[in-house]
């Protein structure tokens, strides 16, 4: 039976461990609150309550899947994990972080003979009922010994290994990118259906079926509009990622002005100001991502 160890076990973790044991694999998993990790052991979850025990609990060629915030945290789990690992053993990183930071993490790595991958995982709440897209970069000649858990995460034909190290998160980056454009370009078209009081949930539901513009999003925007609640959703857009992304484009002096102008209307504090659309958005974000929002 093939076995992985899940640390971080959020609303991303969480569901990517259930998955996988749906599908029949072994799972140990970790979580810095004792009481999540706890709450997954009636679904199957072999439970772990630190990182030795965690890693007693897998085969000799050991497979760790990090889903961790980017950055300090996600670091110091690396160094501490490849203290305790063995030569040829993997890790695999699913937080949306900074390519560059992928390929910091494998020289790490490297040094304790560890194999490293990133990847980047998208999906968000519904995950784990529809499958994860995952997009991965590593060391070729390892990639078959995490792809079994990829192709039971993802859904048909929704993973692919994209080359070396920080691929994964490169691709990504490109995916969140795109993400922010395209719900901008929903917000922008909510305030001016409303700007000559047009029905929104019927204009957005009009154009699900068939039209050029039809899109899980703009299921998930009408979906957002008729919910009781929508119209006290505040403005603010907790968005984490606009760092790691505009690094990602400045590094490769990529040209994204509709990016630009996303990022723009996310940081302003404006409440007046394309105020539905801002709420649109912040709205939509929840329905995909459980992500929190503010109310006005």
């Amino acid at each position: 039976m093939k076995q992985i160890g899940f640390i971080g076990l959020g609303r991303m973790g969480s569901g990517m461990s259930q998955r996988l044991l749906e599908r029949g694999f072994n799972v140990a998993g970790y979580d810095r609150t004792p009481s999540v990790t706890k709450s997954l052991t009636k679904k199957g979850l072999t439970s772990a309550y630190s990182y030795d025990e965690l890693l007693e609990k897998l085969p000799n060629k050991k497979i760790v899947w990090l889903m961790l915030p980017a950055g300090k945290i996600t670091t110091e789990a690396i160094t501490n994990l490849i203290k305790l690992m063995n030569k040829g053993d993997i890790i695999i990183d699913g937080a949306n972080d900074f390519y560059k930071n992928a390929e910091k993490h494998a020289k790490l790595c490297k040094k304790k003979g560890v194999h490293f991958f990133d990847c980047g995982v998208s999906g968000g709440v519904h995950g784990l009922k529809n499958g994860y897209t995952l997009m991965i970069g590593g060391p070729k000649s390892q990639f078959k010994h995490i792809e079994p858990f990829c192709k039971a995460l993802a859904p048909k034909e929704g993973y692919g290994y994209f080359g070396e190290v920080g691929s994964g998160h490169y691709v990504k980056s490109v995916h969140n990118i795109i993400e922010y454009t395209y719900l901008q370009g929903l917000a922008e078209g909510v305030e001016l259906l409303d700007k000559k009081s047009i029905d929104l949930k019927k204009a957005t539901k009009v154009w699900g079926p068939a039209s050029v513009i039809n899109s899980w999003l703009l299921d998930l925007t009408n979906k957002a509009l008729n919910k009781p609640d929508f119209k006290s959703v505040g403005t603010e857009i907790g968005s984490v990622t606009i760092q790691e992304l505009n690094a990602t484009k400045n590094d490769v002096k990529g040209y994204t002005p509709a990016f630009d102008v996303a990022v723009k209307v996310r940081r302003d504090k404006n409440k007046k100001r394309f105020s539905l659309g801002k709420r649109t958005i912040a709205a939509v974000r929840k329905e995909f991502g459980g992500h929190v929002v503010k109310k006005d």
